[in-house]
């Protein structure tokens, strides 16, 4: 069988234990520069999942805009053709308030049809402001 041998200080201090008193423990001066670098890691690490929430939150925003827009058309191309028309109206999901309009134009590109533009306005912030449209055709009967 093997034998297995315990490391011994040359000088054990008082109670047995190994005399560490030659060895050489962290600085205060190290221990700040170590606070200072995990702290610029740290600071780091939450811009990036700040600004990554950020985006999260934007593109959510156009989705819901691309859908109210979606939804705008619809509604208004399931109406009779005479009563496609121009409409605006205001809904606000979450804390957002998201502006719809829809506008016409009669014979446009040809002769009975007409061009239906919907467009979703919404604030990003208070001077910044995004928008997402589609457009479609509406044939007369």
């Amino acid at each position: 069988m093997g034998s297995f041998v315990i490391a011994r200080s040359r000088h054990p201090g008082p109670r047995g234990l190994p005399d560490l008193s030659g060895q050489r423990g962290a600085t205060l001066i190290e221990i700040m520069i170590a606070t200072v670098i995990l702290g610029i890691v740290a600071i780091g690490m939450v811009e990036f999942f700040a600004s990554g929430r950020m985006g999260f939150e934007q593109e959510e925003r156009k989705r819901v805009g691309t859908l109210l827009v979606q939804e705008a058309l619809e509604r208004t191309v399931a109406q009779p053709y005479a009563q496609v028309t121009p409409w605006t109206e205001q809904r606000t999901i979450g804390s957002i308030t998201y502006t719809i309009s829809v506008a016409t134009q009669t014979d446009v590109p040809e002769r009975d049809m007409k061009t239906v533009v919907g467009i979703v306005t919404w604030n990003v912030t208070p001077v910044a402001r995004r928008s997402a449209s589609l457009t479609t055709l509406v044939y007369s009967n």
